[in-house]
């Protein structure tokens, strides 16, 4: 019925893995930086800009 699967070459799967990975932490920033509110954009782009108040 179900046959155990080995992959002799194992080094292949683990640059899938992290590519898995990053691409999927890369896809969950995007969704979140398009879903941002206007004004929480507009609050972050004038952060490096403000004046600090001494």
């Amino acid at each position: 019925m179900f046959s155990r699967v080995t992959h002799e070459d194992w080094t292949n799967i683990v640059p899938m893995i992290a590519f898995a990975v990053m691409f999927t932490v890369f896809l969950i920033t995007t969704i979140r930086a398009v879903r941002l509110k206007p004004e929480e954009r507009k609050r972050l782009a004038s952060l490096p800009l403000k004046d600090s108040d001494r």
